[in-house]
Parts: C-alpha cells; structure tokens; sequence
C-alpha cells in the first residue's frame, strides 16, 4: 500500500485505539505503542494495513501483513500477534468484517479458471498481495469513508469489489472452500461459530461432529488442520482469551471471569491463565487493542 494513501485523512489519525466510521463493518483501529505478542480473537474479517506492520502466530504459523500484504481470517480463530508501531510511525488498519452474503454471491459467480488459480491452502487464515487494484479500491473506499452521504450511497458497492478482488487473490483457496456448504473446511468453520457463541458451555466434541455429519476422528483431522490445534486445546484459548477481554475491558473480578467462562475453580483458571499468558490473571492491565471477534 502506498504511504501517500494515509496523507490528508486527518479522521486516520485520531487517538489511539479502535474507531468506528460511517460503515458498520468498517473501523479503524490505531497505535503508537509497540505491543508484543498477545492473544487476540479474529472472526472473519479482513485486515488491510495503512501503516506499520503486525505478525500473527497459529500455532507453528507466521503470518506477516503490512502496507504490502493484507490478512482475511475467514472464521474464528484465536490469535497470538504482535504489533510494530511507535509515535513517529503508528500503526493504522482497517478492520472490515466480510459480510457472507455478498461472500457467497461472489462465489457463485466467480469463475472457475479464477478458483482453479488459487494455491491450496488447509490453514483457516491466509495472507495475499496488495495488488494496484486493491490498492485502488482501498483508496476509494478511504475517500467514502470521509462523507456520511457517500459511505451510505456508495460504501456496499465499495466493499462489494473489494471482497471480490480477495476472493481471487493467490491464496484464497480456503476462502472459496468455506463458501461451499458441504466441504470439510466449511463444515469446521461452522464449528467453530459454535465453539465462539458457546464456549462457556460444556462442549461436547462427539456432539458437534454428529452435527456437521462427520466422524469424530474426521473432526479431529479436519478442525487440526485448520486451526492447528485440537478442539479442547481450541476451546481453552478461545476461553483464556475471552477472559483475559472481560478483566482488561469490562473490568471483571479473576473469579467471576472464570465463572463466567466455564471454569468451576479460579485457581485452575489462574494456573490455566499463566501457562497460556506468562504472568497471573491478577495483572491484567486494562486494554484498548483491536479484537474483532463478535
């Protein structure tokens, strides 16, 4: 992305933090502090870099985007990231939930040949090339932003083509796997939904395979290659995450953020917390940093 994009939006340069804009699913989030890696959760989205530079952990996997690589996490997925920022060159994204809808139009329309270009991709989050044209529908899609009256008129239509210039991005094989209702790929991403909406609950993962018409060891495959880790594993992340969210945000006691996360005893929810964290859950500072889980 061209650093000249960000000149002359003074609303990008607003205070730290993340910032809502005159389309809904679009924000702007910003810092000027450094942060090291930390657990974030992401629920499909796309995250388009203006400035500065962030890197994602999955497990094993490293992930890169910055003013020259954008990210789409197509479904839920707890990550662990760090961010790249200072006073003199804050970071600034854009956080743009990806509506399914208009995902699953593109997809019926797009053609083959585009699909068959993509590279293979099992992983449930993938980085892609800024190309001129997405760079170019980046910048309008800045320009609405500054106008109430044009957000409104123009900004579906906008979003629209940006989707479509990601879903045939080189690495949007995962992408276009998630869209068709009976593959594996969706069928784990459904999965997940669950797992987010209901993670507090006592999950049965038998259950949630007979619900997606899979055999439990299918499920085990196919969630481990998405996610890279195995349900339960899945599941106490998106919970020690969640929790970590309610003490920084909401300013919950550690006990009832256990509670209310499914633990029955604090103290292995603070044991659970250290090991994942690497400091007690007592020392949770308050936060601002950019989560787009809903």
């Amino acid at each position: 992305m061209n650093k000249s994009i960000i000149e002359n939006r003074e609303y990008l340069f607003k205070e730290d933090g993340i910032h809502d804009t005159y389309l809904k699913d679009v924000k702007v989030f910003k810092t000027t502090n450094y942060e090291p890696k930390s657990p974030l959760i992401y629920d499909v989205c796309l995250l388009l870099v203006l400035q500065g530079k962030k890197v994602a952990n999955l497990a094993s996997n490293t992930l890169t985007f910055d003013c020259d690589n954008y990210l789409v996490v197509p479904t839920t997925l707890p990550l662990e990231c760090e961010t790249y920022a200072s006073k003199e060159e804050p970071f600034i994204c854009l956080l743009i939930d990806i509506d399914k809808q208009v995902m699953f139009e593109i997809m019926d329309l797009v053609k083959k040949q585009e699909i068959k270009q993509t590279k293979e991709n099992n992983l449930g989050i993938f980085c892609d090339k800024v190309t001129s044209k997405i760079e170019d529908v980046t910048n309008k899609l800045l320009d609405v932003l500054e106008s109430k009256e044009e957000s409104n008129i123009l900004g579906k239509a906008i979003l629209k083509e940006l989707f479509y210039r990601i879903a045939i991005g080189q690495n949007a094989n995962f992408l276009h796997k998630m869209f068709l209702e009976n593959n594996n790929e969706a069928k784990i991403a459904r999965a997940l939904k669950i797992i987010h909406t209901q993670c507090e609950t006592n999950l049965d993962i038998p259950n949630l395979a007979r619900q997606e018409d899979m055999s439990v060891s299918s499920f085990h495959t196919h969630f481990k290659k998405v996610t890279s880790h195995t349900p339960l594993q899945y599941i106490k992340k998106i919970r020690l995450t969640k929790a970590k969210d309610l003490i920084a945000k909401q300013n919950y006691q550690v006990v009832d953020a256990a509670y209310e996360m499914g633990y029955d005893s604090a103290s292995q929810f603070s044991r659970d917390f250290k090991t994942y964290f690497g400091y007690p859950p007592k020392d949770v500072k308050p936060s601002f940093e950019e989560d787009s889980s809903s």
